[in-house]
């Protein structure tokens, strides 16, 4: 079994994040672990596979005959996406590693959130700006 499978990769972590809450619930109830570092934990898991994913995005290729536009223009897209991402992620991980656990999931959101929009927000323009081109060509 390969792991270059994009969905034998996803459901390898969907496993790994599912067995990792589920151990560190039965820590937290026999008292070894705080539920407070269960929280910190999850949280760090998250923004770290959120980093992770993002610095994997400009480096994926791409075929040319999928690529809707000039494959520069997709691949600065690419790369302003995923340094977005990456900063988004570490800012979600820092939050839960550092900040005190009351606001830490409010922090957390506020620093991952920006960044989320800031991507869809970016892809959407160039999606709009793409179709203009195609509707004024016709």
């Amino acid at each position: 079994m390969t792991l270059h499978h994009p969905i034998r990769r996803a459901l390898l972590v969907a496993a790994a994040y599912l067995l990792t809450a589920v151990l560190l619930n039965t820590l937290r109830q026999r008292g070894i672990v705080s539920a407070e570092t269960a929280m910190r934990v999850m949280g760090i898991l998250i923004g770290s596979t959120v980093l992770l994913s993002a610095n994997v995005l400009p480096k994926k290729l791409v075929p040319l005959a999928r690529v809707s536009c000039n494959p520069g223009r997709e691949q600065t897209l690419r790369r302003f996406a995923a340094w977005t991402l990456v900063l988004g992620g570490l800012g979600f991980a820092l939050a839960y590693a550092f900040a005190p656990i009351a606001i830490a999931s409010t922090l957390a959101i506020c620093l991952m959130a920006p960044a989320v929009i800031v991507v869809a927000g970016k892809l959407a323009h160039c999606l709009w700006m793409s179709r203009s081109v195609e509707r004024s060509r016709t």
